[in-house]
């Protein structure tokens, strides 16, 4: 009898083992992460008490594997490593629906913004490959010409590795040569990229983003 109780304690101990590696800790990893963010995107992010209107007032949310609401209690537990692996950073659409909806003015939508900025420049591989790309060469784009030239993004984004190939496969890129046409057709797209006026203030921005000074 001794003996069995003895093999049911042992069993008892290695489930609670087990379980204890597979928990989270909350706050184990204190809050430098949390101060980061704040520090860089002036979003106050502490004051978020999960009220979940982001996540009931963005239109993309379904197709998140973190909520809006859920990405700023990360960012307050400094869960750094899933918020940059997930897709939620590069489906956000950047509407702003959520920060607008913010009882307290949390920035929802800057911060998901400045997260997908750290994870471009970081080694993880982005979760979804052809929205980081599309992000890439929407930042290039503006580094060239201060704005955005349609029928240039789409054509360098085209010339990414195997996007041009995915495309074709699933049939997405006669529909977008469909409205091109249509589009040069109503005049609505320029064939010639213009460059902004205002070049030198932008590229100051840039090199200030990257800690460069003048």
């Amino acid at each position: 009898m001794a003996k069995m109780f003895n093999e049911a304690d042992e069993i008892v101990l290695l489930n609670q083992d087990t379980e204890d590696k597979a928990r989270e800790i909350i706050g184990d990893r204190g809050n430098h992460f949390l101060k980061r963010i704040e520090g860089e995107t002036a979003a106050n992010i502490s004051a978020c008490y999960q009220c979940f209107r982001c996540t009931n007032a963005c239109p993309v949310s379904r197709y998140m594997d973190i909520k809006p609401h859920q990405v700023i209690r990360y960012v307050q537990l400094g869960w750094r490593e899933a918020l940059l692996q997930s897709s939620t950073i590069w489906v956000c659409l950047s509407c702003e629906m959520c920060t607008t909806y913010c009882p307290n003015e949390v920035q929802v939508a800057e911060t998901i913004n400045h997260l997908r900025n750290m994870a471009a420049h970081s080694s993880i591989a982005p979760r979804e490959k052809q929205l980081a790309l599309f992000h890439q060469t929407f930042l290039e784009a503006l580094q060239h010409f201060g704005r955005v030239n349609e029928f240039w993004l789409m054509g360098t984004l085209n010339l990414k590795p195997g996007i041009l190939k995915e495309k074709i496969r699933t049939g997405a890129l006669t529909e977008e040569m469909a409205l091109g046409l249509l589009l040069l057709r109503k005049g609505k797209l320029k064939l010639i990229p213009q460059r902004c006026k205002a070049m030198g203030e932008i590229r100051k921005l840039y090199r200030q983003e990257r800690g460069e000074m003048d």
